[in-house]
């Protein structure tokens, strides 16, 4: 028999249980069959457009969590999800306020709705909650407790690529256990686990405030993720003794696939990054800003030896004027895009040359600071473009300054050009 011969009953019951990523596919395959899923297609569309990227608070995630209670396919459309964490308003007996207090009732109404055994079909699902714990889950969903409600949404959601967390001062001790509850899961018949899509992770504290208590833990943790592609952290503060008391030098190692690290403002000992980049065999961009004076990454080509082969772009800087000499960069052989601070390149108070520094793979090089000078600049030009030395893929040697965003090497590779064109003339012959 022929799907077409079936009656218009088993397709709708069949389009019920059609893959919501299969639908628009399903939908095509006759004219009978798109008339009878229609409705199936329509709601698809509209739950990925309110679905796939969400940003949540603990009370946008309960309301998250009662909407998949009733419907529990919704789980499988966030792609983009983005956790808000709050110093004061961990749950719902937070300060009131007449936008709260409406959130908080369209929460709890919706919570009136949802059956107790539905919650505890959810938390069993996972897999990764005990049993004997499910009661006190339980009591801190009902009560918005933030890091409850944000690590169940971690176990939930299996087609999360994108996860952003934004801390407010405060640690989440439940998301970081639930982390290494799923890198202790074995995969399922069909080879996946929590968060076995999850390429591209953002660890984000709300400012640098020294009073303030600052989790570093979050961000080795989720690095140490397999498959994880891009981690990107933001004031992440606690130079050194907290590097070794929060865990920087005591989990397993970052994850060989990242390719991609990002740290602004965040407070490491070369060592603590030493162990964070010590798995990784395929970076190809690292950039680190840290706003401190009298430090930098005198030791890059140590820090980085797993990627002298693969590392494309590197950002480095401190934005004080004061940082310390970063060493060669010639051993990167696919290096192409490089930003430094000028005072990263003066060593005993002499600024080095660009031919012991750079490697013969560079395409863009750009020299922040206010304290390269006119000579400086006219050394570093001289370097890069006489054709005695081999910079065959440069395109633009760039000054960020107080008096803007400048190229400086534009007309100078128009000499270069023209230069190569007239080897034979007996000036150029003396000039070489």
């Amino acid at each position: 028999m022929s799907f077409n011969a079936l009656p218009n009953e088993l397709i709708y019951q069949i389009s019920q249980r059609v893959q919501p990523a299969d639908l628009e596919n399903y939908g095509r395959t006759s004219h009978r069959v798109k008339e009878i899923a229609a409705t199936f297609v329509q709601e698809y569309r509209q739950l990925k457009t309110e679905y796939t990227k969400i940003s949540v608070n603990h009370v946008g995630a309960a309301k998250m969590l009662y909407e998949m209670c009733a419907r529990p396919w919704i789980a499988l459309y966030p792609e983009s999800v983005e956790f808000r964490g709050h110093r004061s308003w961990r749950t719902f007996e937070g300060p009131p306020n007449r936008e709260r207090t409406a959130l908080v009732a369209e929460v709890v109404s919706k919570r009136s709705l949802v059956d107790e055994a539905d919650l505890r079909d959810i938390l069993r699902r996972t897999e990764l909650i005990p049993s004997h714990e499910v009661e006190g889950w339980l009591e801190k969903i009902n009560t918005g407790d933030e890091d409850y409600l944000f690590a169940l949404m971690l176990a939930c959601l299996p087609n999360i690529r994108r996860l952003t967390i934004r801390l407010d001062h405060t640690k989440l001790e439940q998301v970081k256990e639930m982390i290494r509850s799923i890198k202790q899961q074995p995969p399922n018949v069909h080879g996946d686990r929590a968060l076995s899509k999850l390429k591209a992770v953002y660890v984000l504290e709300k400012d640098t405030s020294e009073n303030g208590v600052c989790d570093l833990e979050m961000f080795p943790l989720l690095a140490s993720l397999p498959g994880i592609q891009s981690m990107h952290g933001r004031n992440l503060v606690g130079m050194y003794r907290d590097c070794y008391r929060d865990g920087w030098l005591n989990y397993p190692g970052a994850s060989p696939t990242i390719e991609h690290i990002f740290l602004e403002t965040c407070g490491m000992s070369v060592e603590g990054l030493e162990k964070l980049c010590n798995s990784i065999k395929g970076l190809r961009t690292f950039k680190y800003i840290a706003h401190r004076a009298g430090w930098g990454l005198h030791r890059i080509s140590d820090l980085l030896k797993n990627a002298r082969g693969s590392l494309e772009e590197l950002v480095l800087s401190t934005g004080s004027g004061q940082s310390r000499f970063i060493g060669t960069l010639r051993g990167f052989t696919a290096l192409k895009h490089v930003k430094v601070d000028t005072d990263m390149l003066f060593h005993r108070g002499k600024m080095s040359r660009a031919v012991d520094i750079l490697p013969a793979s560079i395409e863009t090089a750009t020299i922040a600071g206010n304290s390269l000078t006119r000579p400086h600049e006219e050394q570093f030009l001289s370097d890069l473009y006489r054709p005695s030395f081999s910079y065959p893929n440069l395109r633009k040697l760039q000054v960020d300054d107080s008096w803007g965003h400048r190229d400086i090497g534009k007309d100078r590779l128009k000499f270069q050009k023209e230069f190569h064109k007239q080897t034979s003339s007996s000036w150029m012959l003396r000039y070489r």
